[in-house]
Formats: structure tokens, sequence, C-alpha cells
């Protein structure tokens, strides 16, 4: 047994590990807070998935966001509720739980869950890094002949009478499509439980032993701090093999929503990086230097910390560091190249054939 009983301290590097992975990925603060909630409820572990047995069931938990987020309110009994509604429909109680990815705000799911219901945590994420779509974070199901995904979500703000539940079956892109556009509706967030498979699956598929590479690079950046932001950035692009290509002002940021999510282009000391909720393209003078899912982020130079691209703005002072997608646990959804069409189209930049996968 490799049983891990979290604690804030865990938490916390977590969570600054994964911003790092997840290109930004939401709020660090809430996923913070939400892991501390988590805590205090309960005594959530994080196991191996070769604690499991191979035919032990495992649910994804995810949250589906909306770009135009007008009320993104998301309690805790939704978090749970989501999870229920699953077992409702007649899933038979899992073994683990897993995150969808690796993001700041994403990596913590699973945590409230786990903490109420006393399902264990699993240290396989269905993607060891950021992703923009749910079907890159399914873990390669959309391949698997005649798979029906299920997916019960659950979220809204029930004072304002937006609250909304459900079970949805389908193929993972009709529901994940549906689901979104709930999110939509009741302001910006749902919760989100989903495609149940057996723990043999996410140990071919998923992301082993990515939550814990997210503890080691927070833990790295906290023992920086005291050096200052510099010496942070330092500390996180080492931990990957990662380079800090760039730190100065930022001189232009274009944002436009497309595919329901924040998409755009960010330039600066002649790089030029496109973003399709995540960092997708990095070239320096035309001549491309990366491409998603090679890791491109953005930090502070002032804090030290991550920026996910919706917080990016001109003038802000700002470092790029890029690593190679060889020092990231990567998800099935990953190898599938058909996942990357939409970004290739809605983007206007080649990604595929800088995939060689």
């Amino acid at each position: 047994m490799a049983k891990m009983q979290m604690n804030k301290d865990l938490v916390e590097s977590a969570v600054l590990g994964a911003s790092v992975l997840g290109g930004g990925g939401g709020s660090e603060e809430g996923a913070i807070e939400a892991g501390e909630l988590a805590l205090k409820i309960g005594t959530p572990v994080l196991l191996d998935v070769d604690d499991l047995e191979p035919w032990q069931t495992v649910v994804s938990c995810s949250m589906v966001t909306c770009p135009y987020r007008k009320d993104p309110f998301i309690a805790p009994r939704a978090r749970v509720r989501s999870v229920e509604l699953l077992l409702e429909s007649g899933i038979g109680r899992p073994a683990g739980l897993i995150p969808n990815e690796c993001g700041s705000f994403w990596i913590v799911n699973g945590l409230i869950e786990s903490a109420i219901l006393g399902i264990p945590l699993v240290d396989a994420p269905c993607n060891g890094r950021g992703h923009p779509t749910p079907e890159m974070g399914s873990m390669g199901l959309h391949r698997v002949p005649d798979y029906v995904s299920i997916q019960s979500f659950a979220g809204g703000n029930p004072a304002k009478g937006a609250y909304i539940e459900g079970v949805l079956k389908g193929s993972i892109e009709t529901v994940s499509n549906m689901i979104r556009q709930d999110a939509c509706v009741v302001g910006g967030i749902l919760a989100v439980a989903r495609n149940p498979v057996e723990a043999s699956y996410i140990r071919d598929n998923a992301a082993p032993g990515a939550v814990r590479q997210a503890i080691r690079i927070g833990d790295a950046m906290k023992k920086a701090r005291e050096k200052g932001p510099r010496a942070v950035i330092e500390a996180a692009a080492s931990m990957i093999s990662g380079s800090i290509l760039y730190c100065g002002a930022i001189e232009t940021v274009d944002r436009f929503t497309a595919g329901g999510m924040d998409t755009g282009t960010v330039s600066m000391g002649g790089y030029e990086i496109s973003f399709w909720k995540e960092y997708m393209t990095l070239e320096k003078n035309g001549e491309r230097v990366a491409t998603f899912p090679d890791l491109i982020n953005i930090f502070s130079c002032e804090t030290g910390r991550a920026v996910s691209s919706d917080r990016l703005l001109p003038g802000m002072e700002a470092a790029v560091i890029c690593a190679s997608r060889r020092e990231l646990v990567l998800g099935g959804g990953m190898r599938s190249p058909e996942l990357f069409e939409p970004a290739e189209k809605i983007l206007g930049k080649e990604i595929l054939a800088y995939l060689h996968l």
C-alpha cells in the first residue's frame, strides 16, 4: 500500500504544482479553500492505482465551466450530489475517485467527495496536465467501440432558483457538450462525476503518479519563496526540466470566445503564444518553439505564480516557460490526434504536424 493521508501542506503543494502543469488552470485560492474544507469534513487519503484490484471501479470527478460566468457558484453539496446521482443510476460504489486533470482548480476535484463519502482518491488523474476539452480528459474512451458515457451533474445557486442536477448517457462528445450548455444556463459551473471504468483501464490510460508530481513541484516552489518570485519560477521550471524563455512586459492580448472557451494570442518580446483555454502554441519571430501537449506556461514576475489565459493583461510583467511533453505524465486523450483537430481549426495554427504521437 502507498496510502498518503492528505493534509493542508500536501493540498497546497498539489495546487501549486498543478498550476504549473495546468497552465494556471483557475483559482489557486478557491482550490486550496475547497481542499481545506475537505480536511475539516473528513480524512481523505490518496492511493496508488496499484493499490486497487484490476476489476475495481474508479470514477472521474470534474467541474464543467462556461466562459460566460455570471454566477460561478458551486456548493460542496453539489460536488457530493454529482457522485450520489451516479450511484443512484445503478453504478456500484466505486473503489476510488480521480480528478479529471492537473490544473490548480481541477486537481482538488474529488477531495470533498472523498471526505464525505469515504471513497479514497487515486493518484491517476485522467490527464497529468491541463487540457481544453472533456474528450481530451476521457482517457481514450471515445475510441472504445460501443462505449456509452454516463455523466451525472449538479450545481447552480438554489437561492436564485438556478440549481440543476441530472444524469446523461450517450457519446462522450454529445454528453459533454450538453453539460457545458447546462453550466452556462445556471451561471457558469457544474460539478460532474463521470465515466466509471475499471482500475486496469486507468492504469493504462490515465496519468498514474501525476498528483505526486504536482506535489513535488509545489514543494520546490514553496521552498524557493524566501528567495523571491524569480526563484519560485526557476524552481517550477527545474522540476519539469523546463526553460525560462523570457521575462518582461506583456505587449498585447487578443482574446475572444470560441468553442465555449477563452481563445486568442498573447505577445511579448518577440514571442507569440496562442491559447484555447490552455496555452497551445509558442512561436518566436514566427518559428515554432513548442506545441501542446508540450507545457507552455506564463508566470507573474511579481508573484511567481502561474497566470491562466483568462487573467492575462497588457503591461503585466510575465515570464514564459516551456517544457517537453516527455517530462509530463499524459493520459490516453493526449494520444488521439483527432482530438486536436478542433484546436487547430479554431486557432488557425498547425498542431497535428507537430504531435509525433
